[in-house]
């Protein structure tokens, strides 16, 4: 696989965690993770957001463009996908990447990588444990810790 690669895992246990009301989704994701002694995950889900910071990479500036989206009163934002994983760095600290799909009004979406958020009413993940070379998916996603 040219400039790429690739480390081999099988689905271990599968999570349904349903992250309460105020929460941040990467610090419920990790929590869980860290009781478990997962070193590595795959997550999805649905649910709502009371607000999201949700970015887009700029490789020729090495960071983030992002934009805040607020729920109006009385409303969420309505998670229409978030998607992502997480794996435990050489640090021993989680390191989770979330992209998400919003939706603030019918036909008013936003979407990006998941900067931060906060869950309002609940969020619903499912996270599957992946089992296999954690040293080698470390290699893969390097840049993530290189990088902090």
């Amino acid at each position: 696989m040219e400039g790429g690669g690739y480390a081999l895992f099988s689905g271990g246990r599968l999570y349904f965690l349903k992250v309460p009301s105020g929460s941040s989704p990467h610090q419920a994701v990790e929590d869980l993770l860290s009781r478990q002694g997962v070193k590595a995950a795959a997550i999805l889900g649905i649910g709502g957001f009371r607000w999201a910071r949700l970015g887009v990479f700029s490789p020729e500036e090495g960071r983030y463009h992002t934009l805040d989206v607020e729920a109006e009163p009385g409303r969420v934002l309505e998670v229409l996908s978030i998607t992502g994983n997480s794996v435990l760095g050489p640090d021993n600290a989680y390191y989770t990447h979330l992209h998400a799909v919003v939706a603030k009004a019918p036909g008013e979406v936003y979407a990006g990588h998941l900067v931060d958020a906060r869950v309002e009413p609940f969020l619903e993940l499912f996270i599957l444990e992946a089992i296999g070379d954690v040293g080698r998916l470390r290699e893969l996603l390097s840049h993530r810790w290189s990088s902090r």
